[in-house]
């Protein structure tokens, strides 16, 4: 079960980075680059919530650890896709 949370996890961080790029192909050329500001968002998120779950959940258990980078995984998407929303409305305000 631990390989699907893995595979699982890696579509989801798949998802995120190509949503920028599909994002980054329909700004203005001087608003590009700062699609990379919603991944850095993404895998901020990603990282502190992976390892906030390690700690309440423990490492014992090679499955629960899967979970848990599963979760974060979609908490990073999560945060990817709201940084490209507000990046998106920015950029027709302008």
């Amino acid at each position: 079960m631990e390989q699907t949370y893995m595979m699982w996890a890696m579509v989801l961080i798949g998802s995120g980075i190509a949503s920028a790029g599909a994002t980054g192909l329909f700004l203005p050329a001087g608003q590009r680059l700062s699609v990379a500001l919603a991944l850095v968002l993404g895998a901020g998120a990603g990282i502190a919530s992976m390892f906030l779950l390690l700690l309440a959940g423990g490492t014992d258990d090679p499955e629960s650890a899967s979970l848990a980078f599963l979760i974060a995984s979609l908490i990073g998407l999560v945060s990817v896709l709201a940084g490209l929303a507000v990046l998106s409305r920015r950029s027709r305000a302008a």
